[in-house]
């Protein structure tokens, strides 16, 4: 975690902004790898500053906003997904194995999430 403008430690295949801050969206751009999507997911959003084409869109970054959903938007998406029987994958690791989770994060040797567990309280 870090402060909203921060730079993440590698750059990233796709970010969701949710802060109603115009201004993060050039850092957010910035944080982007080469055909990384930002997509803006604010209702309401203060004014974007200027892009620098080269900084913030070059190398086939997109830019996306996200039309406001509803809870009834929400509840047909998770009927939807049950329909098809969308199923997350996961990878489960252990709290004593959270440096491995991260190894592996890096490498690349997984698909979809990784959930590290907490162990069992007394």
């Amino acid at each position: 975690m870090g402060p909203a403008d921060g730079r993440p430690p590698c750059p990233l295949d796709s970010a969701i902004l949710f802060a109603p801050a115009g201004e993060l969206v050039p850092v957010a751009l910035e944080a982007l790898d080469q055909g990384g999507t930002l997509a803006v997911a604010g209702i309401h959003l203060s004014d974007i500053p200027a892009l620098d084409y080269q900084r913030h869109l070059f190398r086939e970054r997109t830019l996306t906003s996200v039309t406001a959903n509803t809870r009834a938007d929400g509840e047909e998406l998770l009927r939807l997904a049950a329909e098809l029987e969308v199923r997350p994958s996961v990878t489960t690791y252990p709290f004593s194995a959270v440096d491995r989770a991260l190894e592996d994060l890096a490498r690349g040797r997984f698909a979809g999430a990784a959930v590290v567990t907490a162990p069992a309280g007394p």
